[in-house]
């Protein structure tokens, strides 16, 4: 019988998930996660509730108790195959937009403020409203 911490690694695996990708769907500390990964902990009622929602298709029997299968349907339901999260190649053709909805973006400058004089940027990271970020590292 498979433990707490082997189903949600299952999870992970069957979404394609990292840990980190996991505690963010989950609205969950990445520390918690891997305490509950590397077994030092259980998850309680709250962090239970959280995985239902971000993952209403897995069942909580399987995850609570290890019985059944992880989507709780018989293996001979047929699995409707899901359109990936990320394409690896962008679309063909990019749809256009029109002239009107177009706008002239603001120069952006990169030098140091002259504030700092003697100051140089290590890293910068850009955060986006859809959850991605970039990084920047002038090592």
């Amino acid at each position: 019988m498979s433990t707490i911490k082997d189903r949600l690694n299952e999870i992970m695996e069957y979404k394609e998930l990292t840990a980190t990708r996991f505690a963010g769907l989950i609205d969950a500390n990445p520390s918690a996660i891997s305490h509950l990964l590397k077994g030092r902990n259980r998850p309680g009622l709250e962090m239970l509730e959280h995985i239902a929602r971000a993952f209403p298709d897995i069942s909580m029997d399987w995850l609570i108790s290890g019985t059944g299968s992880i989507t709780g349907k018989n293996a001979d339901t047929p699995v409707i195959a899901e359109e990936p999260l990320f394409r690896l190649q962008p679309p063909a053709e990019p749809e256009a937009v029109p002239p009107a909805k177009t706008a002239a973006l603001p120069e952006r400058t990169t030098a140091v403020p002259a504030s700092l004089p003697g100051k140089t940027p290590k890293r910068v990271i850009l955060f986006y409203a859809d959850g991605s970020f970039e990084e920047f590292r002038n090592d």
